[in-house]
């Protein structure tokens, strides 16, 4: 008979957005650290994720949506490992891996019990972390005797009142030492303290010597864990099957071109695994995709971008599982501003967990970020965590070659774009990256675009904002939003979305955007606000067009209504200033 019972319990989704390795949770009776991949077993991972388009930018072999219902599927260590006796006259302040007993952690559900008076322990609720992302227990013997110190006494984390107040924690030693955590969370209090370097979801693995400063804080604190993810829209051709076997067989046939040269190693695969269902001109097709070596977030959105504003050509309608389209007939009202609406009617988007980071959220399309902490796979075959989600969505692109291209020549809004540029490769530049894409007017107009939309969708399709997401085209040749949803491991969503692309609900829903952008209840504070490299926003707030962070991919930044509608003191920028009088009736 088994006695171990489930320490807790999470979804595939939350492994890769929420709680993924490096992360804290709170479990049934303790507190826990996902471990890295390199600790899963292989060889019960999950389900497989294809995505060869995605697998190719990533430079791994596959994906697996992580298994989560059974016994002991995701590995987990206790963290922090300082535990507090829960005995009013113990208070005991320990840690735990001195007196670690697995058998007894596993029988009682996790939870930890005092060393001295066996009553349950609770873990601390003080951590330390650095910037580089190396995570560890609060100094609790370095805070008590303020500074090094060889003392090994007994410890005791008193409450002096009736609040969680730290001016009403003191942390108490047998050798005489007290003090209290007023101030535990104030950086300058560590100062001469190096990060000890470690990572508590690599138990076992070397600490590295790292010279960031200590920065203390509170395990719960939603700072202390950001998701690295990235992620693709499934789009033919690639969602072709030939595609699902060529990315299964890729090593042997890398290893078969390698050895017998690339003519007679392709003409041996296809013979082998091929020739009984696909051409060898198909076969040599897909070969050459995978081998494009895809090295940019942004070549992503242009393939996908192709994929749906090319939906009706021949090389983009074979296959409909993944990805089906239909092309929207505009209202002549409309043409002016918005060149093209599309209902996608079933999408797939694959999103891959690739590491995290602690105390700033990561930037979604920089490559090149040093402070990630990423995922590391044990020898063999690459591999990386991942969801599928099955949705729907509608795809709006922006008149580019006319009003797009006349709007920018507005003075007030090349001095806007010439501004946001300026910000924006500021703030990049300050965080150390070299490589990243400029963010003009014109993305800053699509992205606020895209919220107002969100915002007046959760209200006339019944999904909220957080279940909604946007993906956003911006570059010399693409200038449109997709606005989609979803669930993991669903064949789909309900149609209420895709719906709101038909031109007779469509119409009101831009109509209600453009209104309801137009003021503000924080303003004059609000539309007055102009862009700089801390807050990269102008006339954007949570109460006018900021929205979950999880629907939105650029962390709330880069927001400007002024660039949307006319508000006051910035008529003239509004890139819908005349739709907003002929279709709203509002006088600018």
């Amino acid at each position: 008979m088994n006695f171990y019972k489930k320490l807790g319990e999470i979804r595939p989704n939350q492994l890769i957005t929420t709680y993924g390795p490096g992360s804290i949770m709170d479990a049934v009776n303790d507190s826990l650290t996902v471990l890295d991949i390199e600790y899963w077993d292989t060889n019960n991972i999950g389900k497989e994720i294809r995505d060869a388009r995605l697998a190719s930018y990533m430079n791994v072999r596959r994906f697996f949506m992580p298994k989560t219902g059974g016994k002991e599927d995701i590995p987990v260590v206790s963290f922090p490992y300082y535990h507090v006796c829960s005995k009013g006259t113990c208070k005991f302040l320990f840690d735990m891996r001195d007196y670690f007993d697995m058998d007894q952690y596993k029988k009682n559900q996790g939870e930890v019990k005092c060393p001295k008076c066996g009553f349950p322990a609770y873990p601390s609720r003080f951590i330390t972390v650095c910037e580089d992302g190396h995570m560890d227990d609060f100094p609790w013997r370095w805070w008590v005797h303020h500074g090094e110190t060889s003392c090994k006494e007994d410890m005791y984390l008193k409450s002096m009142g009736n609040t969680s107040s730290l001016a009403e924690l003191r942390v108490e030693c047998n050798c005489g030492a007290r003090r209290v955590m007023s101030g535990a969370m104030q950086k300058e209090k560590f100062a001469g303290l190096c990060c000890s370097g470690n990572h508590p979801h690599r138990p076992g693995a070397k600490a590295k010597i790292c010279k960031k400063s200590v920065i203390p804080s509170q395990r719960g604190a939603s700072n202390v864990y950001f998701t690295v993810t990235r992620n693709a829209i499934s789009i033919p051709p690639w969602t072709n099957p030939i595609n699902d076997i060529m990315g299964a067989q890729r090593a042997t046939i890398e290893t078969l071109v390698e050895a017998m040269g690339e003519e007679a190693g392709l003409s041996f695969a296809y013979q082998k695994y091929f020739g009984d269902k696909y051409s060898y001109e198909d076969f040599k097709a897909a070969y050459d995709r995978l081998s494009q070596n895809i090295k940019e977030f942004t070549e992503l959105k242009e393939m996908e971008y192709a994929a749906i504003t090319h939906h009706e050509d021949v090389e983009y309608q074979h296959d409909v599982k993944y990805f089906k389209a239909e092309e929207v007939a505009l209202s002549e009202s409309l043409k002016e501003y918005i060149s093209r609406i599309i209902k996608i009617h079933r999408l797939r988007e694959v999103r891959v967990l690739t590491g995290f980071t602690r105390l700033e959220a990561p930037e979604p399309e920089v490559d090149e970020q040093s402070h990630i902490v990423k995922l590391k796979c044990s020898s063999g075959e690459k591999w990386l965590p991942a969801v599928e989600i099955n949705g729907e969505g509608v795809f709006i692109e922006l008149n580019k070659e006319k009003k797009i291209n006349q709007w920018m020549q507005i003075e007030t809004v090349k001095s806007r774009s010439d501004k946001y540029e300026e910000c924006y490769a500021a703030y990049c530049q300050k965080k150390g990256w070299e490589n990243f894409k400029p963010r003009n007017a014109e993305y800053v107009l699509l992205h606020t675009l895209s919220h107002m939309l969100i915002k007046e969708m959760s209200m006339q399709s019944g999904y909220s904002s957080s279940a909604l997401h946007e993906r956003i085209y911006s570059s010399e040749n693409m200038c449109g939003i997709l606005i989609y949803t979803g669930a993991a491991d669903k064949e789909g969503s309900l149609g209420g979305l895709v719906e709101l692309g038909e031109m007779n609900k469509f119409l009101p829903l831009l109509k209600g955007a453009l209104e309801n952008g137009l003021t503000c209840t924080t303003d004059p504070e609000c539309f007055m606000k102009n862009p700089t490299s801390e807050r990269l926003n102008g006339a954007a707030c949570h109460s006018c067009t900021m929205i979950s962070e999880t629907a939105c991919e650029n962390g709330n930044r880069l927001l400007d209504r002024a660039l949307v509608v006319p508000v006051p003191e910035h008529e003239e920028m509004g890139y819908f200033r005349e739709l907003v009088r002929d279709l709203c009736g509002i006088q600018v």
